[in-house]
């Protein structure tokens, strides 16, 4: 049965249609790993669920897993499959080993590890990792009960056995390549193919979707997310837009925030970059909802900030305190420190009891004491925490000896030592709150600012913005929302911001002061299409088409012919001729089809220096070409944006949507030349034209705009 079977019923993409026949090859190939990248709105999770409908069918064994709870809770609602959590799949909660040891009986630097668990059908079975992007390689440090190696990604290869030559068990990894890569890590290696292949020996199969699904296309969050997407696989940070649209994207002030996320009836979420900026948003619901500062009460929601394998709760759980102690536990530990001084570090626990939701939806109720230090602290214990918690352990069990059994089950057992660590779960960092997704999100953007700065009110500036961490973040925090996003503050700049319009008559007296001419001339396509045709150009892109026509203009008014054209690779030559004279000249041009400004002899086929010397200084710094080829039979008649050039320059299609919204009904787009570093438009209105540019930097920011002749009578759609 064909896997596209699975898929009759619904209108694939492109990319979709590309992936699913990647996946059907990759599982009768040798390939043990497939990435399957899916940026927001690309239909990831259909695919997913016709792929999983697929296996059934042919009754091959998989595993569905996600590296949190809320993850595998969001992918089984949406697919409707079963799916655990990397942890609760690939470790054994019951099979302990000590695999550091230290002599000194009050030194907490020493581990003890959960193994992996055996996998009996590592054979024949795959597994499937979705949120692959949040997948770390890195070692989890500070963690005194450590899951296998600390390393989530090779621990999920050895339990697969993937490395094995004669196992064929596989790996589907499925993530957005966009979103945040885990902590401590600048990419994220389950869904980098060179980095799989380097570190692990695998061969990868891959596939990528891009394009939103056409039933989203009028989804503002996936407008505005698809928008920062292209900003960060083109490299151009340039563009950053979440106004308000008032139907899906709304920017209340912070002023108003509360009793608007209040007055959300379902699911919310409230997101931001520092755990400081957490914190305080926390602490202003809190005292809202229970008309104090009062401590933690029944109905907090809360998220878990740290795995605790007594009671079987992991990092980044959300759930609700159902019963909370009104009294607290503290002890003063005191110990010595280098230099022989003493440290005293005061602990605080409260008894509480917590429901979760687990993936099903189904409650499970945890009773622990939690850890008040932790609690209003930073999102991590310090040094001495840490030691002042084994510390307390150990002045509680004299008796025990480190190293042995007793000692081993009792630490393991220990209600305080192993205490609960949570945060109030209202407002979380944009990391804590990756792999889920919410209704309602608030995002602040407290991320890219100076000290001081008010986030919350003040004006934000491009500085600390227009960079990749920042676009990622702000694409990760704002994809979190499935229904509303909420932005308090949004910053916004645009590729347009330093745009300085100079008009035609600025640009004459400019030109009368330092002595420089800048004539336009009109080419009607009929007169040059038989030279094209004589080339092989009638069908070439335009840019090349433009080169051409420029340089045939203007030399023939200098009786010099063009005797022959040829494209090698990103080179393009011109022979030009003059009675007996030639001269050669070599250009190139990117994958844009856009060309550089230098150029350079080819001595084998010039003849003349002078010739050559001639047409180097008439082409030094020629004046504008504008060619008018509507209605010309065999010449494309509309503008149409190439998709690719969209990919690698969004800001020249928000360029184009910009101008063409601003026209008037009888204003039109009669041509584009993508020339380096400026957009050159010819604008048509009622027989008449302008022709503009628009000059950008290697940032991708517009500058200036330059109308090119006096004739500016459409000119006025730019000025609107």
């Amino acid at each position: 049965m064909s896997i596209f079977n699975h898929f009759r019923h619904l209108n694939l993409t492109p990319d979709q249609e590309n992936a699913v026949k990647e996946l059907e090859l990759f599982l009768h190939s040798p390939a043990k790993i497939f990435m399957l990248k899916g940026y927001a709105g690309s239909g990831k999770t259909t695919l997913l669920k016709g792929f999983i409908a697929y296996l059934n069918t042919m009754n091959t064994k998989y595993q569905l897993m996600a590296p949190t709870g809320r993850a595998a809770k969001v992918i089984n609602q949406k697919t409707g499959f079963l799916s655990t959590t990397i942890h609760k799949g690939i470790y054994s909660f019951h099979d302990l080993q000590e695999i550091e040891h230290s002599e000194d009986e009050n030194d907490v630097s020493f581990l003890y590890h959960y193994k992996i668990r055996n996998n009996p059908e590592a054979h024949n079975s795959i597994l499937i990792v979705d949120e692959a992007s949040m997948v770390s390689d890195v070692l989890s440090q500070g963690e005194f009960f450590r899951f296998g190696s600390g390393q989530l990604l090779r621990d999920l290869i050895a339990y697969g056995r993937n490395q094995d030559p004669a196992t064929t068990g596989k790996i589907i990894f499925l993530g957005d390549p966009a979103q945040l890569p885990p902590v401590g890590m600048r990419f994220s290696p389950a869904l980098d193919a060179q980095y799989l292949n380097k570190t692990y020996n695998l061969t990868v199969s891959q596939a990528e979707m891009k394009e939103v699904k056409r039933q989203d296309a009028n989804n503002g969050i996936l407008t505005a997310a698809t928008k920062i997407r292209k900003c960060l696989t083109s490299g151009y940070f340039n563009d950053f837009d979440l106004r308000k649209n008032d139907k899906d994207i709304f920017n209340p002030s912070y002023h108003e925030y509360l009793e608007t996320y209040k007055a959300q009836p379902n699911q919310k979420i409230i997101i931001c970059y520092k755990n400081e900026t957490a914190l305080d948003l926390n602490l202003t619901i809190r005292k809202d909802k229970h008309g104090d500062h009062l401590p933690i009460q029944p109905s907090d929601t809360v998220i878990i900030g740290g795995n605790n394998y007594r009671l079987g709760i992991m990092n980044g759980e959300f759930a609700v305190v159902s019963e909370a102690s009104p009294s607290v536990e503290s002890r003063d530990i005191a110990f010595y420190v280098k230099g022989g001084k003493t440290k005293q570090v005061k602990l605080s626990w409260r008894n509480v009891s917590l429901v979760f939701p687990d993936e099903n939806d189904q409650s499970k109720t945890i009773t622990g004491f939690m850890l008040e230090n932790y609690l209003y602290g930073d999102n991590y214990l310090t040094p001495e925490e840490q030691r002042a918690l084994y510390i307390d352990f150990k002045h509680r069990h004299p008796k025990l000896k480190k190293g042995t059994k007793e000692f081993e089950e009792a630490i393991i057992n220990d209600k305080y030592f192993n205490c609960i660590m949570l945060k109030f779960g209202y407002a979380v960092t944009c990391h804590k709150a990756q792999g889920g997704e919410w209704p309602n999100a608030f995002v602040f953007w407290d991320r890219g600012i100076q000290k001081k700065f008010n986030f919350l009110e003040s004006e934000h500036e491009p500085s600390g913005k227009t960079n990749s961490d920042f676009y990622r973040w702000a694409y990760t925090a704002i994809t979190r929302a499935s229904k509303q996003l909420f932005c308090i503050n949004p910053p916004h700049f645009s590729s347009f911001s330093g745009m300085t319009f100079i008009g035609a008559n600025v640009q004459q007296a400019f030109n009368e002061l330092t002595g420089q001419t800048n004539t336009n001339a009109e080419i009607d396509m009929e007169n040059i299409l038989p030279e094209l045709k004589k080339f092989g150009l009638s069908d070439a892109p335009l840019t090349i088409q433009d080169h051409f026509i420029q340089r045939w203009h203007y030399l023939r008014q200098h009786y010099i012919d063009i005797a022959s054209w040829q494209k090698v690779g990103y080179e393009v030559r011109y022979v030009f001729k003059r009675e007996g004279q030639t001269a050669a000249f070599k250009y190139w041009m990117n994958g844009e089809n856009i060309f550089k400004s230098n150029f350079q002899n080819l001595p084998a086929q010039t003849n003349s220096t002078e010739l050559f010397e001639l047409i180097a200084k008439i082409l030094n710094n020629p004046a504008p070409v504008t060619v008018r080829r509507n209605n010309t039979a065999g010449i494309l008649t509309q503008i149409q944006f190439d998709m690719e050039l969209e990919e690698k320059k969004p800001f020249l299609k928000t360029l184009l949507d910009a101008i063409t919204n601003a026209l008037s009904g009888d204003e039109t787009i009669a041509n584009i030349q993508h020339i380096q570093y400026k957009e050159r438009y010819t604008i048509e209105k009622k027989g008449q034209s302008c022709v503009i540019d628009f000059e950008y930097n290697g940032d991708g920011f517009f500058g200036r705009v330059l109308p090119l002749e006096k004739n500016v009578t459409a000119l006025n759609c730019l000025q609107k």
